[in-house]
């Protein structure tokens, strides 16, 4: 088998613990992150002089359209979920995966078969008791529905085996790979059964039952949303009785909260915005390297995108050294390979030269010498806007007009009947699988993959372990075959940005902004 079959029990969930140190070679170079000095905390262990804050006000860019780790496909819903879920893995912020804190110990028993046992007490946010059939019955749920069912495609349910109320063994239909990170993810958090199926979707999504520090208070649409204090959680509970979690699209008017006292941490700083908050008395911002990368993606089904010549020529019609330049105010780092430069598998291509004159003759080929319009969808955040206004004028000097349509993601899918043409986005994943998941024709969203032979590598890929030497042949097959179709053109990494108080203490950075487990520790000294 290609992973070695040396049966492996991993008790606890210490930090140092890695349940499998081939999936733990994600790691960014968190050695460069830059943090300004906090004020002296010297008496930080006496707190009986000062009075904490019951409530720590986070703004980010965007609203989650819903709480449902199985719809979990923007980091906008991780985030919240990552407050209030716990998953069977976690994600550590040097890149490794540990043992989820509601798991006792979990065993490798070969590349079909994982046994998990759940630590004992865990109670989900409404008092009733975790148990393995809430597991079984999720990764079920995970691999049916329509926005998971790509990642957890591997998951037999129908062969895994409920052994009690705490153990389970949780069979697989081939081995995969990345199931450690994959059940560390937003779409891997874990949830009530029971509740789920008392209160309907539609409810759930919006207040669910889960077992993290937190809980769903208040959820004001287009405004914000408050958790409180999960009184069931089977850790340490939270030091901060609330959390306010506010939806500030513009960069600059997150800024202004923080000018205003309004906000503890800001997410998502960008550009010119990172000196203004170092300059603010108060208020630091704590930055290093991430997985966040942005990319145009073309549908694969559009009537004019399907032709691999127009992709190529709306590729070279792009100036990269610009573009980057220009949307990050010089944040942004220009990538040549198709993830995120800190991932493990990500391989640097030649890059792909900005030539007008190629792009009309490709188009002139392809019939559409003089041109064509097309949307260009963006979810509406600075970030994507200022590039599509770039990419929109680059475009019309090869005939192309772009029309820019900034919008929920949500929104334009259900006006345009899941219908995309080209479109700009972000990843955040952690793992190669994960990121290249994107192009399969099960995950659907705004590339809508319509290629054979692409989805069946993309599969091959998740059954080879990391110390299979096949992975890297199959990985370059697909990195070959994606530079030359060109369903998208990866173009930046963007590192993390934290505006954080000097007043909060217990942040930690991570480059994962939805893998925040140490938020329990978070307190704001008066």
């Amino acid at each position: 088998m290609a992973l070695m079959l040396l049966v492996s029990v991993f008790f606890g969930c210490q930090a140092t613990q890695q349940p499998d140190p081939t999936q733990a070679g994600n790691q960014p170079s968190t050695g460069d992150n830059t943090q300004t000095p906090t004020p002296d905390s010297s008496n930080a262990g006496d707190n009986t002089d000062r009075v904490a804050k019951d409530t720590i006000t986070i703004v980010t860019e965007s609203e989650p359209e819903t709480l449902d780790p199985a719809s979990a496909n923007t980091d906008a819903i991780a985030l919240t979920l990552g407050m209030i879920g716990d998953h069977l893995f976690d994600l550590q912020a040097d890149g490794s995966i540990t043992l989820g804190g509601i798991c006792e110990s979990y065993e490798q028993i070969d590349d079909v078969t994982v046994k998990f046992v759940l630590k004992e007490g865990v109670k989900f946010s409404d008092g009733t008791d975790l148990t393995s059939e809430d597991i079984l019955w999720e990764l079920s749920r995970l691999k049916e529905a329509p926005r998971s069912a790509s990642n957890f495609a591997f998951v037999n349910a129908e062969e895994s085996e409920i052994v009690d109320d705490r153990t389970i063994i949780v069979k697989f239909n081939q081995a995969w790979a990345p199931y450690q990170n994959t059940l560390s993810t937003g779409r891997g958090t874990i949830v009530s059964k029971a509740a789920f199926e008392a209160m309907g979707e539609a409810d759930f999504s919006r207040a669910p039952v889960t077992t993290g520090p937190y809980k769903v208070a208040e959820w004001i649409p287009g405004t914000s949303i408050t958790l409180t204090r999960n009184e069931y959680y089977w850790g340490e509970p939270a030091k901060t009785e609330n959390i306010v979690i506010k939806f500030i699209p513009e960069a600059t008017s997150r800024v202004i909260e923080l000018e205003t006292g309004a906000a503890d941490i800001a997410y998502y700083i960008e550009g010119n915005d990172v000196a203004r908050v170092d300059a603010l008395d108060g208020y630091h911002v704590e930055s290093g390297d991430a997985y966040r990368y942005l990319v145009v993606t073309f549908s694969m089904q559009d009537a004019i995108l399907k032709d691999a010549r127009v992709r190529q020529a709306l590729c070279y019609a792009i100036d990269q050294e610009l573009l980057v330049e220009a949307s990050s105010d010089g944040l942004g780092t220009a990538i040549t390979g198709f993830c995120s430069t800190p991932a493990a598998g990500y391989k640097a291509l030649d890059p792909w030269p900005y030539d007008v004159e190629k792009a009309k003759s490709l188009l002139a080929e392809a019939g559409y010498a003089d041109g064509f319009t097309i949307d260009l969808h963006v979810e509406p955040i600075s970030l994507y806007e200022k590039a599509a206004e770039i990419i929109q004028s680059m475009w019309a000097e090869v005939g192309v007009t772009a029309n820019i349509v900034s919008s929920a993601l949500a929104t334009y899918d259900a006006q345009h009947n899941g219908q995309f043409q080209a479109c700009i986005r972000d990843s955040t994943a952690s793992e190669i699988s994960n990121m290249l998941i994107i192009y399969e024709s099960s995950f659907g969203s705004r590339i809508q993959g319509n290629d054979d032979w692409l989805d069946g590598k993309l599969l091959e890929l998740r059954t080879y372990y990391y110390d299979d030497p096949q992975r890297t042949t199959c990985l370059d097959e697909i990195y070959t075959y994606l530079n030359e179709q060109r369903y998208s053109y990866p173009y930046m990494n963007m590192p993390i940005n934290y505006a954080v108080s000097d007043k909060l203490e217990g942040f930690e950075f991570h480059p994962a902004i939805d893998h925040m487990k140490h938020i329990t520790d978070w307190v704001v000294y008066e």
